[in-house]
């Protein structure tokens, strides 16, 4: 687009943000629970699509609010700006790169092309692993089958194959646990539940530099030294997966991943062996599939009833024109507990930006916190604070219609469900009738969307996450921000290199007096400890 085509196109945006701006002013006044009593408020408020309902009737929003979020979503070419990430486009443009894992849950590749080529062979490698590795076909260095998998990497390496397989726990057939943190108590926590010849070791780092993933690494290495002769080969026992060609690994297998894969969007491609190992080929083909459903969704539904976009717009909406500054996910099934962490880093690393793709200050918020836990516990811990409290906020509540474990849990599962819609409800109508006793009352106000599973599998769950993803990259595009950069986790980990330099009585006359003389008391209590 030229440059009299972008004027045309940032010109129209503000307006459209403006009209949004306007709806929200007409709306500012009036409370949510009104808004909510048209008869028609879930049949125009709600969509199912692949296995999963998504309910934002209890939204404080209306169908005025929500055309005016569509003119924003049409004046910034949201559907179009997926259409060129599936493409294959450059935008992640800081690092000049394109964004492709779209591209890594396409089961039918199109001959020909060298990505797709690439995508393919190094798929059906790590599938062909796993089903040895599973089959006991590759075993360790003194024959036996691997009975545990010891999983080591952190954020994008870490969270989505950790939430997966914590997710899909009852279809595993090996033991998967994940270490991530640099503090040695727990990998050595861990390394007490497992035998050296039946462990098997995968080292997960994109760019095979992270401190933390190298240093845990290296110690397991010398746990398996203490243990096992030192004419035994342990190759057998280490799988790496990484984009860095240069790594020095030696003759240990390797699994590839692309450059253009961010950490937080890679659990599609090499980084999800875990999940492979964890629930088999099969189902991690299942969980791809799941992906690519919600991907034709997205990529052909119009705007109004992309149910993508209307997250994006929800989110844009609370954040920018209600004034929320946290969103929260609060799974009502244990097998989602790790769903709101993956969510913090998937949102907050993306779009918790303060300059847009032109590196122009941004003129509005970006990303709210996100936070939430498992449920009902939160409502013993946190939901005084949501009910009661004085700051704004919006909510995603999930929770799944299959079976309960067995027969007699059918009760207990029929009053977590009761126990979700109750906490969207409260959410919005709070409470206003306690007479004298005003400490009972609760504004309400806020808004939530409800997300109902028909059943928790790998096919469903492919498919929330990558709703999920298309959220992130449409609020992206809405916001003029780069979603697939990080720089501010890049400058910690300069910061923190320098620091430990300094702590190793390196260069601290380099640092400010208040530091300095931190590391000294630090340094002192180190030496007399």
């Amino acid at each position: 687009m030229n440059s009299v085509g972008n004027t045309r196109q940032l010109e129209n945006r503000d307006a459209a943000w403006e009209s949004v701006a306007l709806e929200a002013r007409r709306l500012v006044g009036i409370h949510g629970a009104r808004v909510a009593q048209d008869p028609a408020r879930f049949a125009n408020n709600h969509q199912r699509i692949h296995g999963i309902l998504v309910d934002w009737s209890r939204q404080r929003i209306d169908q005025k609010a929500f055309d005016a979020l569509d003119r924003l979503a049409t004046s910034s070419d949201a559907l179009g700006f997926l259409f060129r990430l599936a493409r294959g486009d450059v935008l992640n443009a800081s690092e000049n790169r394109s964004v492709m894992h779209m591209a890594l849950r396409v089961l039918d590749l199109d001959e020909g092309s060298n990505s797709s080529d690439d995508i393919r062979a190094e798929r059906q490698r790590m599938l062909d692993f796993a089903t040895h590795v599973r089959q006991g076909k590759h075993t360790g260095y003194d024959g036996r089958s691997f009975t545990d998998v010891l999983h080591i990497g952190i954020g994008g390496s870490h969270l989505g194959p950790a939430f997966i397989c914590d997710a899909l726990a009852s279809d595993c057939s090996l033991g998967v646990h994940f270490c991530t943190n640099a503090d040695r108590r727990e990998i050595r926590r861990t390394l007490r539940k497992l035998s050296p010849g039946r462990t098997l070791v995968v080292v997960a780092s994109k760019s095979y530099t992270t401190h933390e993933t190298l240093e845990n690494a290296a110690f397991v290495r010398s746990w398996y030294a203490e243990r096992v002769a030192a004419d035994v080969d342990i190759s057998r026992h280490f799988v790496h997966v990484t984009a860095n060609e240069r790594a020095e690994i030696g003759n240990e297998r390797v699994f590839r991943v692309p450059d253009t894969i961010g950490g937080r969007f890679s659990l599609w491609s090499a980084m999800g062996l875990p999940i492979a190992l964890a629930i088999g080929p099969q189902k991690f083909v299942e969980l791809l599939q799941g992906a690519q459903s919600m991907d034709q969704h997205v990529l052909s539904t119009p705007v109004g009833t992309n149910v993508g976009l209307r997250l994006a717009q929800l989110a844009l909406w609370n954040v920018n024109f209600l004034g929320s500054t946290s969103h929260l996910v609060l799974p009502y099934d244990t097998r989602l507990r790790m769903f709101p962490a993956f969510c913090q880093q998937l949102e907050m690393e993306s779009n918790g930006k303060s300059v847009d793709v032109h590196g122009d200050p941004v003129a509005t918020h970006t990303s709210p916190v996100v936070w939430g836990g498992s449920e009902t516990d939160g409502q013993h811990a946190w939901h005084q604070f949501l009910h009661q409290g004085t700051q704004r906020y919006s909510a995603d509540i999930l929770t799944t219609l299959d079976t309960a474990p067995s027969p007699g849990d059918q009760t207990v599962h029929r009053w977590i469900l009761a126990n979700a819609l109750a906490q969207s409800s409260v959410m919005l109508y709070g409470r206003s009738d306690s007479g004298d006793e005003t400490h009972k009352n609760i504004a309400g106000n806020h808004g939530s969307t409800v997300i109902l599973l028909d059943r928790l599998d790998a096919k469903t769950l492919g498919a929330l996450i990558a709703l999920y993803e298309h959220k992130v990259a449409f609020l992206g595009c809405m916001l003029g921000v780069n979603s697939f950069d990080q720089w501010g986790v890049e400058e910690g980990k300069v910061m923190a290199t320098a620091l430990d330099q300094a702590l190793d009585g390196k260069n601290v006359g380099l640092m400010d007096s208040a530091t300095a003389e931190l590391l000294r008391t630090i340094r002192a209590r180190i030496k007399n400890a």
